[in-house]
């Protein structure tokens, strides 16, 4: 039977009329994917088409696709219609066609690509293969686009040689011999195929073979059993496991890198790093290499793994962080088997953020109804000056009914600073479930002081800042679902303020009456106009309003290309009221040291304690029970660079009269660097916050509502110490970012 894949159109917006004023109406088509994939079978592709009107395909040269039934390159369509074509039987490799789509003067380009059998000009379907100890005649498949007389094969051994011998390929397989194995150990080789012609192009196959007792197989489940919560063992069993790759390190978000000091990081761990979950999704791994070229497996992958020899740890299961469980120690001689898997391999796991557990840590999971609810910058807002502090940045996220996580970026990942900016509707983000700390948001005094005791600098504690129970980890800008335009979300503002603007006197923020405007939704006159539902004041400790002034920020968009910000003009995604593009300029005279925006950030530098505070007041007027959760965002980073002393701790509050507080979550404003004196706990932009507000009724319906940011004590960071100091006047701390939001 042949394979049908549907492919349902988006719906479009009603079809614009003539106007009086003489304009044309707009012509409308779409599709739902505008990059649809199909297998290598042979089998008919149906394009679904919604349109306003009469419309065209057109193929491009492709001999291989075709409308079914039809030798013409051109098919029409009227309204909404579905095109049928015809695609061959691709026995090569993965192939691209352009159908062209015309509706008057739209046109809408569709890029079709169909799956090949061979995924490289020379591919092991299985990259590594196990044999007994007794040897003899073996072989392993291989596919390849070359005749075998244009092809070199080779084999290189990993400790004892020569025991592979009379190694050639014929009909599709590499054909050899082994010695029996009179070790008592197990030894491995590689049997290498390369084009002659083009030597760089090939691939590699491993043969592990036996030497002793036969291994024991052993489940996801027995393995977690063996250890104490938390604990660690080396294992000294003839054990293995079968389990999926579920990632990849394409897009350079493999895995977590890690700091070794304020200045020292390992980027090389994500590549090192492989996550294993069974076939039922139900546990998984954390599998640590040893080196980058022993990470044979792709993503997908069925692996069979040894663990004789390895390292397991359990860590976690308290208050604080989840059961998750670490196998490191592990090169590419524990790898048994390894063969080709495809994305449906993997079961589908759904949840909200509030239905995770401990299990689900190290395994695939799409989180459903999400968003980010930050509308500026990149992913990795940061001063890349400083990105020797912070290897990751954990961009804050929430769902619909409320919960919040993080997910991680690594600032190496190619989507990080791509120019593109965070998408800012909602739909679902898919990754790996991690437990993942960030020094620079977050610091365990407690934990600093006991490595102080054992005899470690301060700048090398590292890894022990706690963010929450559970973050996710993507590996491609594909898995983060989410749409583009706010529109296409689920949450609606009361106010947000992407920016400061103080450079005309229409829109200006800081106006007598010293009260920060919100800047959405975007309106000329923000002062007299209905449509704004909320502002913010900074409140003294005398009660009286106090004067806010502008400072820097580093989250322009980028794009960033070999670690240079460029395309300055571009903006960071926000703009004032009259869609004009935020400006930019070099922090120093080398343009390529990072690009800041003087006013799209605002602070007070003076009189700081648990007596002055942010406050916006919001009106709710017209919302109901259907409306909640109400949720709060902001951006908050302490210092300019060069000083530190701002209030460390802080808590989020509301009332309905500024009298009576109800108390809501603490939090934690980090230092941005010094940078003469790079501290671990220190963060290179602005930390994002997300807090849900109680389903509380009293919220609804009133004209004003107050939600204040107040330091909860008199304690600061000092130059060399996390929390070991007071406030100091003139310390400044900053929101570069602040917004009230709820469900439609």
């Amino acid at each position: 039977m042949k394979r049908i894949l549907y492919i349902f159109a988006i719906a479009l917006a009603a079809a614009a009329c003539a106007k009086d004023d003489g304009m044309l109406p707009a012509d409308e088509i779409g599709v739902l994917d505008e990059t649809p994939t199909v297998g290598c079978a042979a089998g008919e592709y149906i394009l679904s088409v919604l349109s306003d009107g009469p419309f065209t395909v057109q193929l491009d040269n492709a001999s291989w696709i075709s409308f079914t039934g039809k030798t013409e390159r051109v098919a029409a369509g009227e309204g909404d219609s579905e095109i049928r074509l015809s695609c061959e039987f691709n026995r090569g490799l993965m192939r691209q066609t352009t159908l062209t789509l015309v509706r008057g003067r739209k046109t809408l380009p569709v890029v079709l690509t169909q799956l090949g059998v061979l995924s490289s000009d020379i591919s092991f379907p299985d990259n590594s293969i196990t044999i007994d100890g007794e040897g003899g005649s073996e072989s392993a498949r291989v596919l390849s686009v070359y005749k075998d007389e244009d092809l070199d094969i080779s084999v290189s051994y990993d400790g004892a040689a020569g025991w592979i011998s009379d190694v050639y390929k014929s009909n599709n397989f590499i054909h050899f011999n082994a010695l029996a194995n009179g070790s008592g150990e197990n030894r491995t080789a590689r049997i290498s195929v390369v084009s002659r012609k083009y030597p760089e192009i090939g691939d590699v196959m491993q043969v592990l073979q036996l030497g002793g007792e036969e291994p024991q197989w052993v489940t996801f489940s027995e393995v977690r059993n063996l250890l104490p919560v938390p604990g660690e063992m080396t294992v000294e069993e003839n054990w293995c496991i079968d389990g999926i790759v579920i990632g990849d390190n394409s897009e350079g978000n493999g895995g977590e890198n890690i700091n070794i000091s304020a200045n020292l990081q390992d980027l090389t761990c994500c590549a090192r790093t492989l996550y294993l979950q069974d076939a039922a999704g139900e546990y998984g791994f954390r599998i640590l290499l040893n080196r980058t070229e022993d990470n044979l497996a792709s993503r997908y992958s069925h692996v069979r793994l040894l663990l004789k020899g390895a390292k397991l740890e359990c860590k976690g299961g308290d208050e604080v962080a989840p059961l998750h469980y670490d196998i490191s120690g592990i090169g590419s001689e524990h790898l048994m088997s390894c063969s080709e898997g495809s994305r449906y391999d993997i079961p589908a796991k759904e949840k909200y953020i509030d239905e995770l557990t401990d299990a689900d840590v190290y395994t695939f999971v799409t989180l459903r109804d999400c968003e980010i609810p930050i509308r500026k910058g990149p992913f990795v807002p940061i001063d890349i000056r400083h990105r020797h502090v912070i290897h990751s940045y954990p961009m804050v996220i929430r769902d619909k009914r409320g919960g919040t996580a993080h997910l991680y970026t690594n600032h190496i990942a190619a989507w990080q600073r791509d120019g593109n900016g965070l998408p800012q509707g909602a739909g679902s983000i898919s990754g790996v479930i991690v437990h993942e700390t960030c020094d620079n948001f977050d610091w365990d005094e407690m934990e600093m002081d006991r490595r102080i005791d054992e005899g470690v600098l301060p700048d090398y504690i590292t890894g022990i800042g706690h963010i929450g129970r559970y973050q996710i980890r993507p590996f491609t800008r594909k898995e983060i679902a989410l749409a583009d335009k706010f529109e296409d979300g689920f949450s609606e503002m009361l106010m947000e303020i992407r920016y400061y603007n103080a450079s005309n006197t229409q829109i200006v923020k800081n106006v007598a009456d010293k009260t920060i405007y919100s800047t959405y939704p975007p309106v000329p006159d923000p002062i007299n106009s209905t449509e704004i539902k909320g502002y913010l004041q900074l409140i003294q400790s005398n009660g009286s309003t106090g004067t806010v002034d502008v400072w820097r920020d580093w989250t322009h968009v980028g794009p960033e290309v070999n670690g240079e910000i460029t395309d300055g003009p571009r903006g960071n995604g926000v703009f004032d009221y009259y869609g004009v593009p935020a400006e930019w300029e070099p922090y120093s005279s080398v343009r390529t040291t990072s690009l800041i925006m003087k006013s799209s950030a605002w602070y007070k530098g003076a009189n700081w304690s648990v007596n002055q505070y942010w406050q916006a007041t919001v009106n709710t007027e017209g919302l109901t029970y259907a409306n909640f959760p109400l949720s709060v965002q902001f951006g908050c980073v302490s210092g300019l660079g060069q000083t530190v002393g701002a209030p460390r701790y802080w808590r989020l509050e509301y009332s309905l009269n500024k009298i009576d507080w109800v108390e809501m979550d603490d939090y934690t404003v980090p230092d941005f660097p010094i940078l003469s004196n790079r501290m671990p706990w220190q963060c290179p932009g602005p930390k994002y916050v997300s807090i849900t507000l109680p389903e509380d009724t009293s919220l609804l319906g009133q004209s004003e509502v107050y939600i204040r940011l107040r330091p909860t004590s008199n304690v600061a960071g000092t130059i060399g110490t996390y929390s070991g100091g007071e406030i100091v006047s003139g310390r400044e701390t900053e929101l570069n970012y602040f917004a009230v939001r709820y469900n439609k």
